[in-house]
Parts: C-alpha cells; sequence; structure tokens
C-alpha cells in the first residue's frame, strides 16, 4: 500500500471535513428547516447506536487481541472507549426511548452526558498519544474493565445526584456562555491531542497505515468538535451532523486500532514465524532444504505419491578431504565451498529430483521416477562428473571429489529416516573403501557400529596407556647406512588384539582424539631417541607424523618445544611430517612452518605427489625433505608413468635443494631404480618392518648395519 497517497487522502478528507463545515453553517437556518424534528429523531439513534458500537469494538479490540502484544496505550484505550460506548447507550436509550426506561434525561442533561463523554474522551486520547510505546502484563486489563465500568457509574452517578442543580450547557453563539467555553476547552484538548498524534506519528511510524488511520480518526474528531461548538441545542443540523462525524473518526480510530493491534501484529508474527520455518528447514550456509525437511519430504512420497513399480533413489554425498580444505582455509573460504556445491547440484536438479543440505560437508540428492537401473546408474554417474571441473576459492583452483552413498526404497528401506539412515552409512562406507560411490548393504550397519565401538575404546585407551611405538628404518640408498628412523604408533587394544593405524587414525581424526594422541606419539618418540643417545647409540633424526588438527594448533610450537625441553632432546634430531593437504591455506602454512624451523626441527612432505600442491608455492616453503608415496614406488617397474612420476619428483627435489626419501621400498629392483634416480634414502620392508623399540635397538643400534651388503633385514 503506498502510504504517500493514504497521506494525501488522509489531507483531502480533512479539507472536505472542514468544507463541510464551512457550509453547514452559510446554510445553517435552511438546512435546519429542511429537516424535520422527527427526522431527527428517526435519524439521531442510529447514529449513536453505530458510534457506541464502535465504542465497544474499539474497546474489545484493544482489551482482549493478541494480549502478548498488550501495551500502556491499549490498556488505556479499552477503559476510554468502554466508557464512551456505555455514556453514548445510556444517552442514546434514555433520550429517544423514554418511556423503555425508567432513566430518562432532560435535554439540557443530555448536553452535559456528551458532554462529559467528549471530555473525558479527549483528555484520555491526549495522554495516551503522549505516552511512550510500552509493553505490560495482561494481568492489568482486569483492572482496566473495571476502572471503565467505575467511571462510568461514577459519572452516571454524578448527573443523577446533580440533576436539577446543573447549569445549561446550551450554546447561543456568546463567549461568555458555560457551554461555547467548556466545548471550546474540549476544542483545544482535542487539537493538542492531534499535534501529538502527527509528532508521533512522524517519529515513530510514519510508515504505517495504522497509525495514519488514527491520526485521521482524532483530525476528524476535531471538526465533529467544531459542529458541536456551533450547535444551539440538540436538534440542531450542527449536533446531528457533529455525530455523524465522530462516528466516521471513531470508525477510522477503530480501523487504525485493528491494524495496529492485530493486522501489523499479525504479520509480525507470520513473518516471524516463516522466517523461523526458513531457519528451522533450510541450511544457513547454502540455503538449500535441510535434513528435516529432507525427512518430510520423504515422508509424504512414501506414502501418497508412489506407484507400486516405482523406486525411489536417496544419495548421500560427503566432500572428500574438505576438512582439510577448510583447516587450511579457514571457516569462510569452507562455508563458500559448501554453498559453490550446493548450487552445482541445484542447477543439476531436474523435475521430480531435489537437493538438501544434511549439515556439515554432506548433502543429499533425491531420485525419483527411474523404473530402469541403468539408467539411474547413468544419472548418479553425471552427478559424480559434476565435481570434475575445480572449484574457484580465493582465487585458486581447488579439485574437489566425492563420496556417494545409496539406498534404495522399498528394497533397502521401507521409512523414510531409515532410508536415510542408510545412505549415511553407504556414503560412509564409500569414504574408508576409497571409492566413488557405493550401495547400501546390510553388512555397513554392522560396521557403523563397530566405528562408534572402536571411538569409545579409543578413548578409554588414552587413559589406559594400551598404544606402543614402532620403528621404521630410513637407510642412505648409496651408502646403505642408517641415517634416520620414523616412530609409528599401534594400539594393543585388550580383546581386538593389535589394531592398525589405518582403522583407528581416521576415527581419531574425526573425533579430535587425534590432538592428545599425537602429542603423545611426539613425546614418547623424543624420549626414546634421547635414551638412545645417552647410552651411547649414534646419534640419529627420528621422524614423526604431524596430523592436520595437530599443525592448525595455534600452541604447535610452544609444545613442540615442551616436549625437547622436558625430554632433553636437541631439535636437529627431530623432524617432523606433514602432508601436502595442510598447505593449502599458503600463509597460515608458510607462518607455522617458519615458526618450526626457527626452533631447529626439520620438516618433511609425507606421500608426496597424492595431493595438489603448487609447484611455484613449493619452491618457498621452509622443508627439508620430500617423501614420494609408496603407491608409485610400487608401480615404478610396471608402469612407466609411474616411473616417469617418481624421476621428476627426484630431479625436482634436488634442483631445489631437498632431500628425498622413497617409501615402499619392497625389493631390489624397486631400490636401484631409485638409485639410478639419485634418491637419497629409502623406506620399506626390503630394509625392515616398523618394530618396536628394544628390537630395533638389537638389530640396527648395538651392531652398525649395511643394508647393501645384505640381502635385507
Amino acid at each position: 500500500m503506498n502510504i504517500r497517497l493514504e497521506v494525501k487522502k488522509t489531507i483531502g478528507i480533512g479539507i472536505a471535513a472542514i468544507v463541510l463545515f464551512v457550509l453547514v453553517q452559510l446554510f445553517h437556518v435552511t438546512l435546519n428547516k429542511i429537516y424535520s424534528y422527527n427526522v431527527f429523531f428517526l435519524v439521531y439513534p442510529i447514529i449513536g447506536f453505530a458510534c457506541a458500537a464502535i465504542c465497544f469494538s474499539i474497546f474489545y479490540q484493544s482489551w482482549s487481541v493478541l494480549l502478548e502484544q498488550l501495551t500502556w496505550q491499549r490498556l488505556l484505550i479499552a477503559p476510554t472507549f468502554l466508557v464512551a460506548g456505555l455514556l453514548y447507550l445510556v444517552h442514546i436509550v434514555s433520550f429517544s426511548f423514554v418511556s423503555l426506561t425508567d432513566f430518562a434525561l432532560s435535554p439540557g442533561i443530555s448536553l452535559w452526558l456528551l458532554f462529559v463523554n467528549r471530555a473525558f474522551t479527549s483528555v484520555m486520547l491526549l495522554f495516551v498519544c503522549s505516552l511512550p510505546f510500552r509493553k505490560t502484563k495482561s494481568e492489568y486489563k482486569t483492572v482496566a474493565l473495571w476502572a471503565g465500568i467505575g467511571c462510568t457509574l461514577l459519572i452516571l452517578g454524578v448527573i443523577k445526584a446533580y440533576d436539577a442543580g446543573l447549569p445549561d450547557l446550551r450554546i447561543r453563539y456568546e463567549l461568555g456562555n458555560l457551554g461555547w467555553t467548556l466545548n471550546l476547552v474540549v476544542m483545544l484538548l482535542l487539537v493538542l491531542t492531534f499535534i501529538f498524534g502527527v509528532r508521533k506519528y512522524r517519529k515513530v511510524r510514519p510508515a504505517e497505515l495504522g497509525m495514519l488511520l488514527m491520526v485521521r480518526g482524532i483530525g476528524l474528531c476535531v471538526v465533529s468538535q467544531l459542529f458541536y461548538l456551533f450547535a444551539e441545542q440538540m436538534s440542531d443540523i450542527n449536533h446531528l451532523i457533529g455525530l455523524l462525524t465522530n462516528v466516521i473518526a471513531f470508525y477510522n480510530l477503530l480501523s487504525g486500532l485493528v491494524r495496529l493491534m492485530v493486522l501489523v501484529p499479525y504479520r509480525e508474527k507470520q513473518a516471524a514465524e516463516s522466517e523461523f520455518n526458513h531457519i528451522a528447514y533450510n541450511d544457513d550456509i547454502t540455503g538449500l532444504p535441510n535434513r528435516r525437511r529432507l525427512s518430510q519430504r520423504l515422508d509424504k512420497i512414501l506414502r501418497h505419491s508412489l506407484k507400486s513399480d516405482e523406486t525411489v533413489a536417496l544419495l548421500v554425498l560427503n566432500i572428500d578431504r574438505f576438512k582439510a580444505i577448510n583447516d587450511s582455509l579457514g571457516h569462510t573460504a569452507g562455508n563458500y565451498l559448501l554453498y559453490a556445491v550446493g548450487e552445482r547440484l541445484g542447477h543439476f536438479c531436474r523435475e521430480g529430483e531435489a537437493v538438501f543440505s544434511m549439515g556439515g560437508d554432506e548433502f543429499a540428492f533425491l531420485l525419483m521416477g527411474y523404473e530402469d537401473s541403468d539408467v539411474m546408474r547413468n544419472r548418479i554417474d553425471d552427478m559424480v562428473k559434476l565435481f570434475d571441473q575445480p572449484f574457484d576459492i580465493n582465487g585458486e583452483s581447488y579439485h574437489v571429489m566425492v563420496s556417494v552413498g545409496i539406498a534404495l526404497y522399498p528394497s533397502d528401506a521401507n521409512q523414510s529416516e531409515q532410508l536415510i539412515q542408510q545412505a549415511d552409512t553407504a556414503v560412509h562406507s564409500a569414504k574408508e573403501q576409497g571409492v566413488n560411490f557405493q550401495r547400501y548393504a546390510s553388512a555397513m550397519q554392522m560396521r557403523a557400529h563397530e566405528r562408534l565401538q572402536l571411538e569409545n575404546d579409543l578413548r578409554r585407551a588414552l587413559e589406559n596407556e594400551e598404544f606402543s611405538l614402532v620403528y621404521q628404518p630410513r637407510v642412505h640408498l648409496q651408502s646403505g647406512e642408517l641415517t634416520s628412523l620414523e616412530a609409528l604408533v599401534r594400539w594393543n587394544h585388550p580383546h581386538r588384539g593389535m589394531v592398525m593405524p589405518g582403522d583407528f587414525i581416521p576415527v581419531a581424526e574425526e573425533s579430535g582424539l587425534i590432538v592428545p594422541l599425537g602429542e603423545w606419539v611426539l613425546r614418547e618418540a623424543c624420549l626414546q631417541n634421547k635414551q638412545w643417545q645417552e647410552l651411547g647409540y649414534p646419534s640419529i633424526p627420528i621422524s614423526v607424523n604431524l596430523s592436520m588438527r595437530q599443525f592448525q594448533q595455534k600452541k604447535l610450537v610452544d609444545v613442540i618445544r615442551g616436549i625437547l625441553s622436558d625430554t632433553g632432546l636437541e631439535a636437529r634430531y627431530l623432524e617432523l611430517e606433514i602432508t601436502e593437504s595442510m598447505t593449502f591455506d599458503k600463509d597460515r602454512a608458510f607462518e607455522q612452518l617458519k615458526k618450526i624451523k626457527a626452533i631447529g626441527v626439520a620438516i618433511s612432505i609425507d606421500d608426496f605427489g597424492t595431493g595438489y600442491s603448487s609447484l611455484h608455492y613449493l619452491k618457498n616453503l621452509p622443508i627439508d625433505r620430500l617423501k614420494i608415496d609408496r603407491s608409485f614406488v610400487n608401480e615404478v617397474l610396471v608402469d612407466s608413468k609411474n616411473a616417469a612420476i617418481v624421476s621428476t619428483i627426484a630431479s625436482m627435489a634436488h634442483h631445489l635443494k631437498l632431500k628425498v626419501t622413497a617409501e615402499g621400498v619392497e625389493n631390489e629392483e624397486q631400490l636401484q631404480f631409485l638409485q639410478a634416480q639419485d634418491c637419497h634414502e629409502g623406506q620399506g620392508y626390503y630394509f625392515s618392518r616398523p618394530i618396536p623399540a628394544e628390537v630395533f635397538e638389537k638389530l640396527f643400534l648395538r651392531k652398525p648395519v649395511n643394508w647393501l651388503a645384505q640381502d635385507g633385514v
């Protein structure tokens, strides 16, 4: 609604009312002659009852509607118009239907009743307009009700008691006349009320039509009082038109109050509920419908919308390595990636399909209407291919892959929540298996339960000291001598036996237990190396893996420095291994690595070649070593591409003045290939499996070993 148009309309109504007043005064005598006394007694009760009815409506709206929005203004308006309505009703009944009531009023007393009514209303409206907007307790409304009834009885009682002694209020255009003076006072009160109303409207709610309607109503009350001011007697045309104008004024007040007290709060409540529903059923990062909405949608589909032979496929997608991106690049970049993935999936949707955010880095994709499984499989393949294109984050391109879990209705589940749970289980299984997508199988549920149990056991294992370290030598490939060693953690579970890192490290990462576990490994490795040095064995560096969570800790350098101080190990005999994914946030990674290097600790990049490191950025990293991932070394003799990758990494490392360690060396042919590439060190089963400290000491420290002079250990 155009508020400016309503302002113009209000001004026009005001001008029209004043023009009407002027015309009535100009043709006052003629108009009084036109309509008879009988016409007055026919029309006057109708207008009076209408006025009383509107007053009671204003009272009801103020007193009983939306009590949670009750203000002091409403609390005072309610008894004001209750009094006004009752007084109008008494006046009309006693004046027009004398034979039906014992409470008959003379014309003079009727004028007094109307004057007190208008005076009381104008005073209360002025007081209401001067109050600030402030809420109050709904318990006060009972007090307001009885206050209104009490005021009415008091006014009627006083008028009845002093019936004969009240002066005549009939006006005869005499400035000294009591009626003229008292009505002029009421007029001034209404003008002040109008001024206060306009000021409050302009200051508080200039765009609210309800407030404008109330100002319009008060303005018409002023014009109505003008007519009363010039009425010579009850049957005067001024008195009749004044009462009619009063009805129109009160109707505008009622309309404004209804809008302010009912429509506006109702719309605000609707908007709040709409916003709440949006928050409750939509993800705040991607804007997509959330898991709760997915559950509702599935409930509706499974109950009403399916044909007997129709299949519903629910796909849950999980962004691979999202945590590494989020931790490295920051939450803002992570949130942007989530939004971009949701947007890309949204554009991929066809009619009958829908995409949902499951929270975190998971999305759900709903497929319906596919009776041919091959067509559905092709559709899923197309969705996975969406992620072949990189995402632009902060001006850099990042490749993102997803794991997809699939559950079908009715073969895998017959209820919505069960279908969601099965698809979620399938996606976690796909991530564990390292495949793009996997359909739900009942065995997955058992593995998910085992994973949860493993996390619980992992928490107890830290307290019960169930972890131990094993050590694997790193050998110089040209001399065959031991140059360093790597510490690896093992878990000796009281019931499961020896649990390998690949089984419990991912669980530790997800649960956050990797931080205390990583600190324990670092401390134990440093302590063991120091003990060997104190026994007189050659001083060699020991290498320890850092997790992403550890690397992102601001206090990491302080933790390393504290452990070195506690164990007495010199920093030059400690090497920390990080992965390429930890360097996504280049600036933060550079600062963290620089701090680590500043205390004298060496740094290597583990599993090099499996991530997305920028070679331009790599040359600036403060690192000492590259470790070629075992997946390349294993295939160097059968895959020319892997051989070329290993050769390229070794050559690049030499040019960057970095050392090169090849992981996963298992036979002599691989060793010879790596020697030909001038790799500095090798590590793998060809030299030794990871072994406990006492075995390592016995085999490799008490008596120096040269691996090139024998067939391995």
